[in-house]
């Protein structure tokens, strides 16, 4: 690959050979359970995802922009989760790479466009995310701001898709199929003797291209940067921007209402002549619990469904980052010793991260459940009509007859 990179690690000491030996052993026992994994994931993540746009798109979720953009993530989920639902069957479950030498060329054009488009849809739902973290921070000062209206949405869209296509260009660039034959070095007699290889080939990273392994490094980097810990570093600055913008907020409530309500509770219970001193100061710190609570509860659950999305976010995203930036400075220790050994347990985390929008919107948000709640009613209540008017005909037919 490149024979020029710095080294990271000794491999001539024992503890690093026996770190690597495991490292490999983990593989080789994950990569079974890889696979069947991502297809139950894939599976009701493609259902959940596609259940998740339905409901989003009803008249009583779709007047908010953020529902707009949790729509696009969507799409882009299911599209993700799809491809590598196909990738899954058709290299890792009906063909093993032990057994398999190469393939048909335009089984290797849907593996390069699977891994392109993956990366570039899974980027597009990170940067709606940045958006959305951008646009909650800005409504709470501005409801007339630009963005937060679905004017601007069809602009949002263009310019991520944009973006995007541009910086995934090296990613497409870095890889090309080669025949088998090439590969393998076989020369004329080798060709006749080897006709079984005849039409199969397999997929290189291009060496060849910007002084060798340079355009791998530079996509290592961006990769690294652009795709993953940009935007983590995004949502981590709008939502912590977010949460102390909340609690300025709470504690401007609490000077606002809390002293005014305290005065009142105040007056209230000193003309009142029926309780007692003690009932007076035992209602007081009730009526303040309970006053504190109303006021605290909507700022509890937007805060914790931030810090929900944040952890998850950063917890897949941000470690395949930082290993693509370590990829780019020593490709041939972390990429051929670690990231190769890894990369299925990080693909994992990020077909995980598309069912955080479900999730979170599901457990925190009461108009999303009542919406999804009837969405489900209504489809089973049409059944039961479709069941009834049927057993309707065949009593019918059965009196005719």
């Amino acid at each position: 690959m490149c024979t020029q990179d710095l080294p990271l690690f000794d491999l001539e000491n024992n503890s690093t050979i026996y770190f690597f030996d495991q490292l490999i052993a983990f593989n080789q026992v994950y990569t079974v359970l890889h696979r069947y994994l991502c297809l139950f994931v894939c599976f009701f993540g493609v259902l959940l995802n596609s259940l998740h746009f339905y409901v989003l798109t009803r008249k009583a979720m779709r007047v908010y922009i953020i529902n707009a953009l949790l729509c696009a993530m969507s799409i882009c989920d299911i599209i993700t989760m799809t491809s590598y639902f196909i990738y899954i069957l058709r290299f890792r479950i009906f063909d093993t790479p032990s057994t398999i030498i190469g393939y048909s060329y335009p089984w290797l054009i849907f593996l390069i466009t699977h891994v392109t488009s993956s990366i570039a849809l899974h980027t597009t739902s990170l940067y709606l995310s940045v958006i959305m973290a951008y646009i909650r921070w800005t409504a709470l000062d501005r409801l007339d701001a630009k963005w937060i209206n679905h004017g601007a949405l069809k602009q949002i869209l263009i310019f991520t898709a944009l973006i995007v296509s541009v910086i995934s260009i090296p990613t497409v660039m870095v890889h090309k199929i080669v025949p088998v034959t090439e590969v393998l070095g076989m020369n004329e007699t080798d060709l006749l003797e080897g006709a079984k290889f005849d039409g199969l080939y397999t997929v290189q990273l291009d060496e060849t291209k910007i002084n060798g392994c340079a355009l791998f490094r530079v996509n290592l980097w961006i990769t690294g940067i652009m795709f993953k810990a940009l935007p983590c570093l995004l949502i981590l600055w709008f939502t912590i921007a977010l949460i102390y913008k909340l609690v300025q907020m709470s504690e401007k409530r609490k000077i606002l209402r809390g002293e005014k309500r305290e005065n009142v509770e105040f007056q209230l219970l000193a003309t009142s002549a029926t309780p007692t001193t003690t009932t007076r100061n035992e209602a007081s710190p009730r009526l303040r619990k309970v006053s504190q609570c109303s006021r605290n509860v909507s700022i509890d659950r937007t805060t914790l469904m931030l810090i929900i999305m944040l952890v998850v976010f950063l917890c897949t995203e941000m470690p395949q980052g930082l290993l693509s930036i370590l990829s780019a400075i020593y490709p041939t220790h972390v990429h051929t010793m670690i990231y190769v050994n890894v990369g299925e347990v990080l693909d994992l985390m990020s077909l995980i991260n598309c069912l955080t929008s479900f999730i979170v919107y599901c457990v925190m948000s009461t108009t999303y459940r009542a919406t999804v709640k009837s969405v489900l009613c209504r489809s089973t209540s049409r059944r039961t009509v479709f069941k009834n008017t049927h057993l309707l005909l065949d009593s019918y037919r059965i009196q005719v007859s």
